[in-house]
């Protein structure tokens, strides 16, 4: 897992602010996020529970990267609540 210190940064610019970005929050384990491309159904919906929408944002490049690779950035926050780590997916 990769370790983080804040929320995922988002980032200025001109492209950041075209591209959208929905982020959700796991039903079932509220520690549990996942970002997607605005308007894409996420993944796992039956193994998180169902997805509750918590608002559409713009992100930074290498997040951005993560969801063009895999269609999703799913992270977990810390159990202290001062930052999240990527869950890697096989």
């Amino acid at each position: 897992m990769v370790e983080h210190e804040d929320e995922p940064v988002i980032e200025g610019g001109e492209q950041a602010s075209t591209a959208k970005f929905d982020l959700y929050r796991s039903l079932t384990y509220p520690n549990l996020m996942i970002f997607v491309a605005k308007d894409v159904v996420p993944p796992f919906r039956f193994k998180a529970g169902g997805w509750e929408l918590l608002r559409s944002t713009a992100l930074g490049p290498a997040m951005k990267t993560r969801i063009a690779e895999k269609g999703y950035f799913l992270c977990r926050l810390n159990d202290e609540g001062s930052g999240w780590s990527e869950m890697p997916i096989p």
